[in-house]
Order: structure tokens, then sequence, then C-alpha cells
């Protein structure tokens, strides 16, 4: 009888001897993820016995696998990539926060004053901050996602917000992922396949889609007849950091168009994730600085 968390699990984990720990959980974040190497540089800084865990799991393991960690009290959440963002979402029901309630995807779990696991998502604003720290306001500039999966969701969230009365057009491969919410009016939606005859509109583009990450390092959601199409004032932006420069982004740097990567939106997001984690049942750390560090040394 499969009755321990490892008899779940697609990745071995040692976790016998901590204090505490956090999680990340996803498809296969043992492979590719940073957020443990972020999160274990503030717990090591902080002289803290913990450790954040990579957890591979297949979607039919996964509600077994939360009930798991939920009885587990040394587990105090973590964070959810994908594809998981909305199933977590289900799950917790309605022990989840008013933006998740909008966005309909969590990016991290936490436990709440009875130690029970609630739901945020921190990939909206941490999107949103990273791109203004580096260009600016966003005033009376055209923007264009591409993807409303789980991380697409929360980016159009902030975004759309953060435009007031602005249109932002949207476009996805799977039209069924897009849900247009009252809080969001202000969204054009764009069939996948006629989004090329808007780009010269478009001053912004961000893709959150899963195209040019993990085994997908090949292919991008524009061709390079595409970006010649934008302006040449327009900024590419590509939620992905793994790899650092997409197929997307080399392609749009080299044709002269101002960049940018999803390292800083992941660095944030973790920060972000961490407080709500860490500081919700231990102490008043902020994890900012080691998590930089660490973030350069790689």
């Amino acid at each position: 009888m499969k009755n321990k968390l490892s008899d779940h699990i697609n990745n071995k984990i040692e976790i016998e001897n901590l204090d505490k720990f956090a999680v990340i959980i996803g498809k296969n974040p043992s492979f590719n993820a940073r957020s443990p190497l972020l999160w274990n540089a503030a717990f090591k800084a902080n002289n803290l016995n913990y450790l954040m865990v990579p957890i591979d799991v297949d979607l039919e393991n996964l509600e077994i696998v939360l009930k798991f960690l939920q009885e587990d009290k040394r587990c105090i959440g973590g964070a959810i990539t994908i594809p998981y963002k909305s199933n977590v979402m289900d799950w917790l029901g309605e022990r989840v926060s008013d933006e998740v309630k909008n966005i309909k995807a969590v990016n991290c779990i936490y436990r709440n004053k009875e130690g029970i696991f609630r739901g945020t998502n921190t990939d909206g604003e941490a999107a949103l901050v990273a791109f203004k720290n580096k260009f600016g306001e966003l005033k009376n500039k055209k923007v264009m996602i591409m993807g409303c999966g789980g991380a697409g969701k929360a980016v159009i969230a902030y975004f759309t917000k953060e435009l007031k009365n602005e249109n932002l057009y949207l476009t996805s491969r799977d039209k069924s992922n897009f849900i247009p919410e009252k809080k969001l009016k202000n969204i054009i939606w764009v069939d996948w396949l006629d989004k090329s005859l808007i780009l010269n509109k478009i001053d912004i583009l961000i893709n959150c889609t899963s195209l040019g990450f993990d085994k997908q390092t090949d292919i991008a959601p524009l061709q390079e007849e595409d970006i010649r199409l934008l302006k040449k004032q327009s900024i590419v932006y590509d939620i992905i950091y793994n790899p650092e420069k997409t197929l997307l982004l080399n392609l749009a740097e080299k044709n002269g168009l101002k960049i940018i990567n999803g390292s800083e939106m992941n660095l944030l997001q973790a920060v972000l994730a961490f407080k709500y984690v860490v500081n919700n049942v231990d102490k008043n750390i902020n994890p900012e600085k080691p998590m930089r560090e660490v973030a350069k040394s790689k």
C-alpha cells in the first residue's frame, strides 16, 4: 500500500533531517526550476534548517501529494509551477486570495493562522514590477500578450489594471483559456493566426506561452518576418528565464528591438512568495539580498 509521500512523486527528496521545508510542485521542477536555488540561499543566509525541495508529480497523484503535504506540519508551503496552477486553485476551493479568484491560477501556497493551506499568485505583480523597473511606465502604450495559461492570466490581470483606459491585445493558441472577467473589459481578442496583422501597432509584446521553454527551445511564437513588423522602438518581453535568451528574444535583438527576459520577474515572484510562506509562520525575513546574490553568481 502506498502510504508515503515518496510513493506518489517521481523524484527523490531528502527532508527527514529538516526542521521545516518548502516545496515547488510541478510536472518536473527538479529539472529546471530556479526557485530552490533562490529560496535555499535565503534559508542559509538566515541560519534556518529549512530547504525548498522540488516535487515532480503526475496529475493523477497531485491531490494525494497536496494532502500529504497539508498533513505534514513541517511543510510551510511553497511554489506551484507549470502545468498545475489552475489544478491547485481548484483543490484549494475558497481558500484563495481575491487576485487568484480573478486570475484563476495559484503559484504560491502558504499556511493560514489555522495551519491550513491558502493560495495566492505573485506572477503578475512580479512581471509588472520587473518591466517598470527597466522600462518605466506603460502610459499610452499598446500591449499585446501571447498566451493565457496560468502565468499568462496573472500577467494579463496586472497589465490591464496598469493600462487603465488603454486596450490590451490578447492572443493564444487555445481560446478556451480566455474567459474575460468583468474587471478586464479593455481586452481585445486576436486570433492566433491573425496576430501578425496588428504587430505594427504594438509597443510592448509579451510572451506568456511555453514556446521557447524546456523541450521547445527551438520554437518561437513569432517568425522573423513577424518580428520585422514591430516598431523599431518596440519592446519584446519573454517571461521565460531558462534559456536566458529564447529564440524569440534572439530574433528581436537581431532586429534591433529592446528585450527583457523572465529572470527579474522570477526573482521578484520568489521574493514575494517567500514572504507569504516563511514570514507567515516564522520570522520576519527579507530574502531579496541573498536571492539576488545567488542569482548573479549562477
